[in-house]
């Protein structure tokens, strides 16, 4: 698997992200990383883990794609970080908390950011932490 740098503009800025996870077998869970930099500053970036269960067919539900349910939206959408339009929403919440692409900040909590979003992600945690 390559963890290539791509492109994405959010509000005529340019930034960099790429998306990876990691399976952890003790745990039976999988850490999906987004790592977004604004362009030039890679000593900087957002960084946003999704701690989830692992699915046995699929791998990582949000990198293979899972439907949730977004309580703002009242629909069901499958959700799937490897598609842009999400990874703009997560770069904008990361804007809001106080991320400027060139300050560090700490790691954020990708389940948090897709409540905020609307989504309910209840299915995606760990059964140690429902």
């Amino acid at each position: 698997m390559k963890n290539k740098l791509r492109k994405i503009t959010v509000n005529a800025v340019e930034y960099l992200y790429l998306v990876a996870d990691q399976y952890y077998f003790e745990s039976k869970t999988n850490t999906l990383t987004v790592k977004v930099f604004f362009n030039g500053q890679k000593q900087t970036p957002l960084i946003i883990k999704f701690m989830t269960v692992n699915d046995y067919v699929m791998g990582q539900p949000l990198k293979s794609g899972v439907k949730l349910f977004n309580k703002i939206k009242n629909t069901e959408e499958v959700v799937n970080l490897n598609e842009p339009k999400y990874i703009k929403e997560l770069i904008v919440l990361g804007l809001k908390d106080g991320w400027s692409g060139t300050n560090l900040i700490t790691i954020k909590n990708g389940l948090n950011y897709l409540s905020e979003l609307g989504f309910q992600t209840d299915q995606l945690k760990p059964e140690n932490n429902k």
